[in-house]
Order: C-alpha cells, then sequence, then structure tokens
C-alpha cells in the first residue's frame, strides 16, 4: 500500500528499496523514510505522512480544567475545538502548556477582547474574558510553534455564544517553554466549574 503526498512524496509499506520515480518523486520504505515525513502512534502503528491526528472527544461536564496530553515530538500546531461549553460562573477562561516538566504558570503574553474591554494576563493565554453563567459556546483555539529552538508558541483563537449574539476573541500572543510541548490544559480561572460539552484536540 502507498501513501502520497502533494510534494510528490511516496511512503511504500513493505521492502522496496528507496528510487527516483516519477521525475522527482521519492519513494521510501516505511524502514527508512525520513521521520518528518511522517508519525506514528504509541503503539507505533499508525503510519502517515504529515497527517492530521484527531484526539478524543473529551466532555468538559465537570471539573475547573481539562488537560489534553501526549503531544508527541515534532508537532507544529495545535487546535482545541469546543462544542456547547459552558461554566458556572463569569470567571475567566485560560489555557496553559506544558512540557514533561509538568504546566507552565508564567511567562504569557497576550490579550482577549470582547466589545471594547481588553483582558490582559501573564499566567496563562486569556481564552474567555468573562463569560454569562451557564451560557453556551462554539468555536476553537490555535497554537502555532513559532521558535523550534526556544520552544515558542503563538496563539489565536475565538467562541462564539451558541444563544446569543457575542463572540469573545483572544488576541495573538506568545509564550516560550522550558521544554518541548507535550500537554494542553484548558481551565476557570478560580473556582467555576465546566458544565456541558466537549472538546477535542487535533495536532499536526
Amino acid at each position: 500500500m502507498a501513501k502520497i503526498t502533494n510534494t510528490g512524496v511516496f511512503i511504500v509499506e513493505g521492502s522496496a528499496a528507496a528510487a527516483d520515480v516519477a521525475g522527482s518523486s521519492q519513494i521510501w520504505t516505511k524502514s527508512d523514510a525520513p521521520s518528518s515525513l511522517y508519525h506514528t502512534d504509541d503503539a507505533g502503528t499508525d503510519f502517515r505522512i504529515n497527517g492530521i491526528t484527531v484526539g478524543t472527544d473529551t466532555a468538559s461536564t465537570s471539573g475547573s480544567s481539562i488537560d489534553f496530553t501526549g503531544i508527541p515530538a515534532g508537532v507544529k500546531r495545535v487546535t482545541l475545538s469546543f462544542e456547547n461549553v459552558n461554566g458556572s460562573g463569569t470567571e475567566d477562561w485560560l489555557v496553559r502548556l506544558g512540557d514533561s516538566g509538568g504546566i507552565e504558570t508564567t511567562g504569557y503574553t497576550g490579550h482577549s477582547e470582547y466589545n471594547g474591554t481588553v483582558l490582559r494576563i501573564t499566567n496563562g493565554f486569556a481564552l474567555m474574558d468573562g463569560y454569562s453563567a451557564n451560557e453556551e459556546y462554539d468555536g476553537f483555539y490555535d497554537l502555532w510553534l513559532k521558535d523550534a529552538a526556544n520552544n515558542t508558541w503563538a496563539q489565536n483563537g475565538a467562541l462564539g455564544g451558541v444563544d446569543a449574539d457575542n463572540v469573545r476573541r483572544t488576541s495573538l500572543g506568545m509564550k516560550s517553554l522550558s521544554g518541548v510541548l507535550t500537554q494542553v490544559r484548558v481551565m476557570t480561572a478560580s473556582s467555576d466549574t465546566f458544565g456541558s460539552g466537549s472538546i477535542s484536540m487535533t495536532y499536526e
């Protein structure tokens, strides 16, 4: 079985030797393909070229924080998708990043803005600058690797009320980690709890 990308690279499951094919295209076996072209899962069974991995949809129906772990080395973009998520009060929602040493709580830049009101914090990325209690929100949140040498990530995202005419948007911000990104946390600022919906993570 072969798989192809838009760069003309073929990956062949089997023992064929590497060779030029179709002009500039390259053919590799699974064993000798450059690792930058593919990812494998923990069991070593998922072989694909620069693919997008869709994680399990995680219920956001309890607790004040939700962790997404197991992000493999080499990932350059992470997206969180929110569906019908709400909180019990009106606290801010944050996103924090972590590496093998744990979730980091300092050194964040960026702002969240809604109707001219701007929230700036440094202990996380401001996902929501307050909200209506029990109002459900849909949206997305993107993280891009800006500088691999310093493990610096840029962020942007937007959430909108499912039953209300409002959008709460985070501005671009930056965070440099002490190591390679391995986990992301979605949380409330203090004691509010999540009460409905789900959040999923994809990475590539």
